[in-house]
C-alpha cells in the first residue's frame, strides 16, 4: 500500500509529465506567418480589446509586419515575442518605441493576446516579463505605455503586478458594430517607469 508520501509525489510526477513545454522567445521574420494566423484570431475573437479590425487587418500579409521585430533600430526598444506552446505559437505581445526624437524615451505595449486553449499556464505573465526583461535593455528607454479595455479586470490586474499604473481613462475608446447593435468600451491607460 503506497504511504501519503508516495501518492503525493506519484500525483504530481504525473502533473510535470501532462504540463506543456512553454518557450518564450524573441520572434523573427520565419515566425510572422504563425503571428500573423494569431494576430487574425486575437482580433476576431476580441474586437473590444484592439484598436485595429479584424476585416482590414485580414488583408495584410505577415510580412507587412516586419517593422514591429524592430530588426533595424539600432537602440532597442521595438520587438515582438511570442509564447509557444509544444510547437504552437500561443501568445504574442509587441513593444514599439516612439520615433521621434523627443519621445524616443518611450515605447508602448501593443497587441497582447494569449489563446485561450492556453490561458491559466502563466503564459502572459511570461510574456509581459519577457517583453520587460528585453524593453530594460534598450539603451534610453525609460516609461511603457499600454492601453487595456477598462473592463477586463484579469489584463489590468496583470499589468499592475507587473509594476504598470493607471494614469487616465479614455471613455467610449472603442466602438465595435456588429451588424445593427453598436457597443462602446472604456480604454484604461498605463504607465510603467523603467
Amino acid at each position: 500500500m503506497p504511504t501519503p508520501k508516495t501518492s503525493w509525489w506519484r500525483s504530481n510526477a504525473a502533473a510535470v509529465e501532462r504540463a506543456p513545454l512553454i518557450e518564450v522567445r524573441r520572434l523573427g521574420p520565419e515566425d510572422l506567418p504563425a503571428y500573423k494566423l494569431l494576430r487574425d484570431e486575437a482580433l476576431q475573437r476580441h474586437p473590444e480589446s484592439f484598436t485595429s479590425d479584424a476585416e482590414t487587418e485580414r488583408l495584410r500579409s505577415p510580412e507587412s509586419y516586419l517593422g514591429r521585430l524592430g530588426l533595424s533600430e539600432p537602440l532597442g526598444g521595438t520587438f515582438l515575442m511570442g509564447a509557444w506552446v509544444d510547437g504552437e505559437l500561443a501568445g504574442s505581445v509587441a513593444c514599439e518605441r516612439e520615433l521621434k526624437r523627443k519621445l524616443r524615451h518611450r515605447a508602448n505595449i501593443v497587441g497582447m493576446y494569449v489563446r485561450e486553449s492556453h490561458t491559466r499556464l502563466g503564459i502572459g505573465r511570461q510574456l509581459l516579463a519577457a517583453c520587460l526583461d528585453l524593453a530594460r535593455q534598450a539603451q534610453g528607454l525609460e516609461m511603457l505605455t499600454l492601453t487595456v479595455t477598462a473592463s477586463n479586470e484579469r489584463a489590468l490586474r496583470l499589468y499592475e503586478r507587473a509594476g504598470f499604473k493607471v494614469y487616465g481613462l479614455l471613455p467610449r475608446a472603442i466602438r465595435v458594430e456588429t451588424g445593427r447593435k453598436v457597443q462602446y468600451f472604456d480604454k484604461a491607460h498605463m504607465v510603467l517607469m523603467l
